[in-house]
């Protein structure tokens, strides 16, 4: 028993770094992303176009993955994955073209499918008590939220330092990353786990499944706030001249507010239940946003504030919400994760289409007002909704 709970702890902190290091790959064009829309002369619309297109392609893949992760022996997917992303991202930046920048985009995010479902199953099978595993499940994503996080700011110092020609260099940390968890992280045992449901077979039985249903609809919210954030708060900030370096720090403390209360959500759910930590993450949203923009025209830094707050009650549900998916499709844990964490960010994506053409004509301001304003609606639905 006591060799069991080590072995659990050493899995959940190497699994918990390397998701770190390939969130942190995830994101280190974001705050680079209107230099890039400058260099190739692309405007805004064109630019969430192509961010839409290398999430939705790349990112619906992930229940496969999830699936075929299930009923994998072998590592493979923890380890390519981060290979992927560290290579293939961080050489978008040089780019030379839009189709370029969406191919690097699409393979870079594939690394993120190969990664995520089966590191989440994984999780799932050193930790099978249900608040153990929320707990399990939240410092998981909490620290891949503050590799994601450290990302745009330390890609913005990455920059500065290697320069335009060799900033593609930063890939090597993730190789040997990769290379050191192959050592560091317990080998899969999952001979009891295995089952031989086919896909088509899984995925009805999850489509049947309403709560479920309800949980992913909830995170596709979530991933189009997140993505929406993520995307014009820096349009936002450079428009009220907002050095760059200075929104690598913005966008930092944002997602390391999250990470934090993702860690804490846990704790929370003991207090006020899953429904309770829902809500509470959804309803602040569209007040802040309010705030946070109304405050732009007085003091940037206090706007800027009110933005880190507001990254903090975006991402507070994920970790519970993920592991309740996982407790009701304990069958398929790699499939729901990797819809969860994958499908939904496909879907939270396109609505960037949308939301760019939005942006273009009436100001990105208001797209931050139209998916908060979404996000309220779904607070005040969650309150009537029965989960089991």
């Amino acid at each position: 028993m006591q060799n069991e709970t080590l072995m659990a702890k050493r899995a959940l902190r190497g699994l918990s770094a390397g998701h770190f290091a390939i969130d942190l790959y995830a994101a280190v064009l974001i705050p680079l992303y209107p230099v890039i829309a400058q260099r190739l002369e692309i405007n805004l619309a064109v630019i969430s176009l192509i961010i839409a297109i290398g999430h939705s392609v790349s990112s619906i893949l992930q229940p496969v993955f999830g699936h075929i992760s299930d009923k994998l022996h072998k590592r493979v997917f923890m380890f390519f994955g981060i290979i992927f992303s560290s290579i293939f991202i961080p050489l978008g930046f040089i780019a030379p073209n839009a189709f370029i920048l969406t191919l690097c985009l699409m393979l870079g995010i594939i690394g993120n499918a190969f990664y995520h479902p089966q590191v989440t199953s994984i999780i799932k099978d050193f930790y099978k008590e249900n608040l153990k595993l929320s707990h399990a499940i939240g410092v998981f994503l909490g620290f891949g939220t503050i590799g994601y996080a450290m990302g745009p700011y330390l890609s913005t110092y990455a920059l500065q330092v290697l320069g335009d020609k060799n900033y593609v260099y930063i890939a090597f940390a993730g190789i040997f990353i990769a290379i050191l968890m192959l050592f560091y992280v317990p080998k899969i045992n999952k001979k009891e786990c295995i089952n031989n449901t086919n896909f088509t077979a899984a995925i009805k039985e999850i489509v049947k499944n309403k709560t479920c249903i309800f949980l992913i609809i909830i995170t596709v919210i979530k991933a189009a706030l997140v993505m929406s954030f993520g995307t014009y708060m820096p349009f936002i900030l450079k428009k009220f001249d907002f050095p760059i370096t200075h929104t690598g720090l913005v966008l930092t403390l944002f997602y390391i507010a999250g990470g934090f209360s993702m860690i804490i959500s846990s704790r929370l759910e003991k207090l006020i239940k899953l429904k309770g930590v829902m809500t509470a993450s959804f309803l602040p949203l569209l007040p802040l946003t309010i705030i946070s923009l109304l405050c732009l025209k007085y003091s940037v830094i206090l706007a800027a504030i009110f933005f880190i707050i507001t990254g903090f009650f975006i991402l507070l549900s994920a970790g519970v919400v993920l592991a309740h998916a996982q407790r009701i499709m304990s069958n398929h844990t790699g499939t729901i994760s990797g819809i969860i964490q994958g499908f939904t960010l496909s879907l939270g994506s396109l609505l960037l289409i949308p939301f760019g053409i939005i942006g273009e004509h009436f100001g990105a301001e208001y797209i931050l007002i139209l998916i908060t304003s979404i996000a309220f609606i779904a607070a005040i639905y969650t309150v009537k909704t029965k989960l089991v």
